[in-house]
């Protein structure tokens, strides 16, 4: 009858049945009597089991009860517990999902640092996890000099238990992380390790900037011109730099579009950056395309830590000129030293123009909502500044 349960008897094993639900699911059930009295136990969705999985199953049921034995005891073991390695490889997958490009080195770094170097504590059951367990990898990388590498995983490990934590109103989420149990972060209480900041602190003088961009001028091609783009751009992130395409260079407008992927936005933001016209001149001589950063004419970008390479040998040479003032420095120290410079005398550019030029600071909501100008004649005038400043010119009104 429509609106009650509907019980299918099977004709050859007594007690067997189906069992129809007024939303339409389909169980199999056996019920009958085990030490005099009655008991019924479920064996599965039918869709799960098949007619004949679900027959055999009943068969094994009622062999059983006619031995006096007991089948609910002998179910299948629970699901075993999420681990910490689960939880961890989920995040991962979770980034990807959202169309994170960060997402496949998350999973990289706490393979190698975590999984790779502290098994037991990758496969311990997720709810058992302590703020101990997640120093182990925090002191390790510590311990080696690898303070930015340590405090990636930190916070990798508390975004993750972060995810889990409210995985019941998170969509993306497979069901079995829902109900782990963990009320707690473990690794909210680690402090930010030692040496995590200490490449950003770093500034070049003024002087320092100079001997930099002079000694780039003796590079051979394609690094000579992709070390300078690097300088006169704004110091972009080498990662995004990486991404672009000749197809986001507007030649009438005189810039690039880089796809920004930091943070927590689910879409990129499309960050505008000017490009001065000897900014085109080198691109159109290095590169024929898809691939405007690149070491191989175009056909392949370069990876991350090539600039990184770029400044290894310059520093070198500075060093030995006697032109480093306070010690080594990376590609991410340039970044750092354009911002820095840009913000002092003589040049005074803006807070929130430097912001726009470097794509950071961006997350407000005013950001988000109401802003949506490029700010293209600032960072113009942003740039030309930059490039007075390298070529030690007085600043022009």
């Amino acid at each position: 009858m429509e609106g009650k349960q509907v019980v299918y008897w099977d004709d050859e094993i007594k007690g067997f049945g189906l069992r129809v639900s007024p939303g339409g699911a389909k169980t199999f059930f056996y019920q009958g009597r085990l030490k005099g009295k009655s008991f019924k136990m479920t064996i599965g969705r039918y869709g799960k089991l098949t007619a004949k999985q679900g027959r055999d199953e009943a068969k094994r049921v009622a062999a059983m009860v006619e031995l006096n034995q007991d089948p609910r005891q002998a179910k299948e073991p629970k699901e075993a517990p999420v681990t910490f390695g689960e939880v961890m490889d989920q995040y991962a997958a979770y980034l990807e999902k959202r169309g994170k490009v960060s997402a496949r080195a998350v999973a990289n770094t706490l393979h190698k640092w975590i999984r790779d170097e502290f098994p037991k504590v990758w496969n311990k059951p997720a709810a058992q996890v302590s703020i101990d367990d997640c120093m182990k990898p925090i002191d390790h990388l510590t311990e080696n000099d690898k303070g930015r590498t340590a405090d990636k995983v930190r916070s990798y490990m508390v975004s993750a238990f972060k995810m889990v934590i409210n995985a019941r109103g998170r969509v993306g989420v497979p069901e079995r992380f829902r109900h782990i149990g963990i009320k707690a972060n473990p690794a909210a209480g680690i402090e930010k390790p030692e040496g995590a900041s200490e490449a950003r602190e770093r500034v070049l003088s003024v002087a320092e900037f100079r001997a930099y961009w002079r000694r780039l001028e003796s590079l051979p091609e394609p690094d000579r011109s992709l070390a300078k783009l690097h300088v006169l751009t704004g110091g972009q992130r080498q990662k995004q730099l990486a991404r672009v395409t000749f197809s986001d260079i507007d030649r009438d407008q005189g810039g690039m579009v880089i796809l920004d992927y930091k943070g927590k936005r689910a879409q990129p933001r499309r960050h505008h950056v000017p490009l001065l016209p000897e900014c085109l001149e080198m691109i159109d001589s290095i590169s024929s395309g898809p691939f405007v950063f690149s070491a191989s004419g175009g056909k392949t970008a370069i990876t991350d830590r090539y600039l990184n390479d770029i400044v290894s040998v310059v520093r070198e040479e500075m060093e030995k000129a006697g032109e480093l003032e306070n010690g080594a420095f990376t590609a991410g120290t340039i970044r750092a030293t354009i911002e820095t410079r840009l913000a002092k005398a003589p040049y005074y550019v803006p807070k929130e123009i430097r912001a726009q030029l470097q794509s950071h600071g961006l997350g407000g909501v005013q950001d988000k909502h109401y802003l949506h100008d490029e700010f293209h004649d600032e960072k113009v005038s942003a740039l030309l500044k930059l490039k007075q400043l390298l070529m030690d010119e007085e600043v022009q009104a």
